[in-house]
């Protein structure tokens, strides 16, 4: 583990650093309804400019709220502050895609549930996507696009980011749950959204995208399958880093793998 964190990077602004929340509103063609999202914008949001842009995914019991826990917009700003980040617009979602999205109180780990975040992919892509390039001042291009998760958000972005590389350059996946690899947890068994010889990055992206993978240590809730998911990239020849980190299935692994995901992504 390589902490090279600001002091004090997530808990209050430094001087001169500061964000805008904006809460927005858009409709969803997957799921017929009207869906939110938080939007963290830098401190100095310029009409006139354009930037690049983070999609943030929660885990399993959370919404687009649960990644405030972390506390993103002073993270971001911080980094920014200290020239170890760019400038750029980060999108906390619900990608729990049907249309009764609140966290679930029975069916929490079936393959109805999961399959709600499958169906994020078009969401995102279809509805999502296009309402922030439309309303804000966001930059188009792969180069320019990023999508990581926790747990859930993990796995969720792993699929979406490997099956669309010409559309995300970084992926981040921390503590990324099962699903992509064939396994039965919880009473679920799937297949896999992957499998073995889809965990990979394709040829003409095999060079110039950004996966990242952090596990943490002490993790009893996804166990080793972070792990599975780092070997089977390594098997595939799919470059790609593999850190990990003192801590379980928690914001101590997830606020540190978001720091170092931020120093690390819209970098030439």
């Amino acid at each position: 583990m390589i902490d090279d964190r600001v002091p004090g990077y997530d808990e209050t602004f430094f001087p001169g650093a500061s964000a805008q929340w904006r809460e927005i509103r858009y409709f969803s063609k997957v799921t017929r309804t009207y869906r939110r999202a938080n939007v963290i914008l830098p401190g100095g949001y310029d009409e006139k400019k354009n930037y690049p842009v983070l999609y943030l995914l929660h885990g399993i019991g959370g919404d687009e709220n649960e990644w405030k826990a972390a506390n993103p917009e002073i993270v971001s700003a911080n980094l920014v502050q200290e020239k170890k980040a760019c400038e750029m617009i980060i999108v906390l979602v619900n990608a729990r895609a049907r249309a009764e999205d609140q966290v679930p109180q029975e069916d929490l780990f079936t393959i109805e549930h999961f399959r709600a975040f499958d169906a994020f992919k078009q969401d995102l892509t279809g509805c999502l996507m296009p309402y922030m390039e439309t309303n804000f001042k966001v930059l188009k291009g792969r180069e320019h696009t990023a999508i990581a998760g926790l747990s859930m958000g993990g796995r969720t972005s792993l699929y979406i980011g490997l099956t669309m590389t010409d559309v995300f350059g970084y992926i981040g996946a921390f503590s990324p749950a099962f699903g992509l690899l064939p396994y039965t947890n919880n009473g679920v068994t799937e297949e896999g959204l992957l499998g073995e010889r889809g965990l990979c990055l394709p040829k003409e992206h095999a060079e110039d995208t950004l996966v990242m993978i952090v596990h943490g240590t002490s993790d009893t809730v996804v166990r080793d399958e972070p792990v599975r998911y780092h070997e089977a990239l390594e098997r595939n020849g799919s470059r790609h880093v593999f850190d990990l980190v003192e801590g379980g299935h928690d914001f101590r692994v997830w606020s540190y793998a978001l720091n170092i995901f931020l120093q690390t992504i819209f970098k030439e």
